[in-house]
């Protein structure tokens, strides 16, 4: 598989997507996932060259009509949930791609 982008969103400043940019990362590489991250508020989502989006589950609505898959995360210092959301997106991105 090729290497994906994803971008990481927060509301209206560079806190939230900042922690969860970097507890993503975390588990990209611990698991080598081909993803490489970019990060920032969801007014620049929409015109984002990402392949999928990473945001707070509570942002999910706000970006559904984005055009691009969207993790949506409940608990940003979670890794776990973050292993199991991106394995799920990349199993979507391997069956389509």
């Amino acid at each position: 598989m090729e290497k994906l982008t994803a971008f990481v969103v927060c509301g209206t400043g560079m806190g939230s997507s900042m922690i969860l940019k970097v507890m993503t990362d975390r588990v990209i590489t611990k698991n080598d996932y081909p993803i490489y991250l970019e990060s920032g508020v969801v007014s620049e989502a929409r015109s984002s060259n990402a392949d999928f989006l990473i945001a707070g589950s509570d942002l999910v609505p706000t970006l559904e009509d984005a055009g691009k898959p969207i993790v949506g995360i409940k608990n940003m210092v979670d890794k776990e949930e973050i292993k199991e959301k991106l394995d799920a997106v990349l199993a979507d991105f391997d069956r389509t791609g």
